[in-house]
């Protein structure tokens, strides 16, 4: 994948551009609602923009191809701030009052309280980047990701710090299963490569400082801190640690991955310094190269992290409500795993639909890398490095699902 950039304005774009095709193929059939519920405010704001951006495309893509035989997608989206309590209400709502067959976009602490609704509503629900491992128990049935376990991310950062060669190292991790689960997993890595951990601090977000926390890990010289944190912790974290004088490198895990972080701590202290790990699509693919072009074609930027995952789930529904006996989440749930594996190799809506018109099974080779589904609904994954060079996010390794296995 290419340096993370901004997407602002990437959401209105794409919904006008998925309006428009909606319009221009309307027919007699009714349309299938799909929920978008995403962060669009707090600390993964700037991820919730991106999802729900590529949701769009994804949807304009289906109904351009003449959308599904349940008729075109609808699309309803709300904010959920990754606050779990608004994620059932909003939820609720868009299975209750829009009739919503899918709900896509929730982040793990949503997507763990949803669990209970989309199974006893048979409502399928899935995200690109709620990699919990409590979904590794809960999910399966009507809950499904397009993104590995964090427990691939752990394994991934673990190897990286290794690879780098450190003797010493600090872990700083915000107070939040999401940061701690994969956190736990780089450290049992470090701990049998022979690497010294200095310290091991869990901190909870929305301090105005952290300074008592960095007292110990400064003291301590760590070659390179790991940064399990969100942004708005993280920046703070950050610019404290760096006036406290650490001059060491950074690995910050997936939430710092946006182009803001430049701006809010100062290129200046991160460029040469600091890298950050994320599950990420492998870019040489042909499947990954054509949803990049378009893309670009249509919202004039680069695809930010987890768009190709959530431009995925959008053709998975889609293929799903083409193959299944019924236009519900219960159809959509019978068929999933046969959508994304185990039939004829297609990689677009478009494909897939004449391909299952000519009687024949399917095979979605996604734009985020192969999505056959565990028995937990979630497929293997691959992970990226980059580094901060000239005020941008720039790839330095790519470790494919292969080097986990």
């Amino acid at each position: 994948m290419k340096s993370t950039v901004s997407i602002k304005g990437v959401l209105l774009k794409s919904t006008l551009l998925a309006g428009a095709l909606a319009v221009s193929t309307a027919s007699a059939r009714a349309d299938v609602t799909i929920g978008v519920l995403v962060p669009l405010t707090g600390e993964l704001g700037e991820f919730g923009k991106i999802v729900a951006g590529a949701v769009e495309l994804g949807v304009a893509e289906v109904n351009a191809a003449g959308g599904t035989k349940c008729g075109n997608l609808r699309t309803v989206v709300a904010d959920t701030g990754g606050n779990p309590e608004v994620g059932i209400r909003e939820a609720t709502k868009m299975i209750e009052s829009e009739g919503a067959v899918a709900v896509v976009g929730p982040t793990s602490g949503v997507m763990v309280a949803l669990v209970d609704l989309a199974k006893r509503t048979k409502t399928v629900i899935m995200s690109p980047y709620a990699g919990t491992i409590t979904l590794n128990e809960l999910g399966g049935d009507y809950v499904y990701r397009t993104v590995s376990s964090d427990l691939g991310d752990g394994a991934a950062s673990g190897l990286w710090l290794t690879d780098q060669g450190y003797k010493r190292v600090a872990f700083m991790v915000q107070n939040e299963e999401s940061t701690i689960s994969p956190a736990q997993v780089a450290r049992d890595k470090l701990e049998t490569s022979g690497i010294e951990l200095t310290d091991y601090v869990v901190y909870n977000p929305g301090q105005p400082s952290y300074q008592a926390e960095l007292v110990s890990v400064l003291a301590n010289e760590p070659d390179a801190i790991y940064l399990a944190g969100g942004q708005q912790s993280g920046v703070t974290v950050i610019k404290e640690a760096t006036a406290g004088g650490f001059e060491g490198e950074w690995l910050f895990t997936a939430d710092l991955a946006v182009p803001e972080v430049f701006d809010a701590v100062g290129a200046q202290y991160l460029n040469g310094r600091a890298y950050v790990e994320f599950a990420d699509a492998d870019s040489s693919l042909p499947e990954f190269k054509a949803f990049d072009a378009l893309y670009q074609e249509k919202t004039g930027g680069e695809p930010g992290p987890f768009a190709a995952n959530s431009f995925d789930m959008a053709n998975l529904i889609a293929l799903s409500l083409e193959s299944a006996e019924s236009c519900t989440g219960e159809g959509i749930n019978s068929v999933i795993r046969d959508v994304a594996d185990g039939g004829e190799a297609v990689s677009s809506f478009a494909a897939g639909k004449e391909a299952i018109g000519a009687g024949k099974d399917i095979n979605l080779e996604g734009a985020s890398g192969p999505l056959a589904f565990d028995a937990s609904g979630t497929p293997a994954g691959a992970y990226s490095i980059q580094q901060a060079k000239d005020g941008k996010w720039e790839n330095v390794k790519f470790y494919p699902a292969s080097a986990f296995e």
